[in-house]
């Protein structure tokens, strides 16, 4: 990725990040000058917020997101996360075939590099790829440094564009939907667009496929968002159930059109 870019938003990052520092000042004058609980509330206050902003997924204090897709048109949208899989990506791309259903795969970029033919495969049968991180450090991204964050984000664009050059990804997924105050500045400045979800069943950490599948029917209306994954032991009958009820629903379920606002009206999940 190009150099001065990158340099670019790092010195934004910074900046922002010495900003986001300057209450620590507050909270010093106050110690210092005998004012401890006034001192203990800002620095309390000031640390939810940060903890809100960065560990609940569809906040958007750190940056502007996509939620959910407009209602008008009567479209939804299948995201699935974590791909390529050897076994589970052709899998699914059957079953999508299948139920004629177009999907948005969010893409880790060392998965892909190990697996080009599946992502090749993914474009080829009309579905769109999307960023997941070049690593997916799923316990750890929230608290990344703005460079190492870059390495994640820009290195994922790097590996799926050159699997792809026409068809490059164009919205970012963080990795558990978790992100901190340098995250969106990354990912705007490559050209992204963050997207979270509106409908899911918490297929990465669950099996009941039950329980999965009537939590996302629960949430499926005109503009879902859905998101399910690959890489579990149910993935493929999360996708084959997931795929049957999106396509009964009468929704219209492709990929995300051309021009998407950005959009904070969402339905818990």
């Amino acid at each position: 990725m190009n150099a001065e870019l990158r340099a670019r938003t790092l010195r934004h990052a910074y900046l922002r990040l010495s900003l986001m520092l300057a209450p620590a000042l507050g909270v010093l004058w106050l110690a210092l000058n005998g004012h401890g609980a006034a001192a203990v509330l800002l620095f309390c206050t000031v640390l939810t917020t940060m903890m809100i902003g960065t560990l609940v997924p569809r906040c958007a204090l750190f940056g502007r997101m996509i939620k959910r897709l407009p209602a008008e048109g009567n479209l939804a949208l299948l995201t699935i996360d974590d791909g390529p899989h050897p076994e589970h990506t052709p899998a699914i791309l059957d079953i999508l075939d299948q139920h004629g259903i177009k999907a948005l795969f969010f893409l880790v970029g060392e998965r892909a590099a190990r697996h080009p033919e599946l992502v090749r495969e993914i474009v080829v049968r009309g579905h769109e790829i999307g960023n997941h991180t070049q690593t997916h450090p799923a316990t750890t991204f929230w608290m990344l440094r703005p460079a190492r964050l870059w390495q994640e984000i820009a290195g994922c664009q790097q590996t799926l564009t050159a699997l792809c050059p026409e068809h490059p990804p164009r919205f970012f997924r963080p990795p558990a939907g978790h992100h901190n105050a340098f995250t969106a500045l990354t990912a705007r400045a490559l050209g992204l667009r963050m997207m979270l979800w509106s409908a899911r069943g918490f297929d990465g950490v669950l099996q009941e496929v039950p329980f999965i599948t009537q939590r996302i029917a629960s949430r499926l209306q005109p503009g879902a968002i859905v998101l399910i994954h690959e890489g579990t032991p149910v993935a493929v009958e999360v996708a084959q159930a997931v795929a049957a009820m999106m396509k009964a629903s009468a929704l219209k379920c492709d990929t995300p059109p051309a021009s998407l606002p950005f959009g904070h009206h969402q339905v818990a999940a």
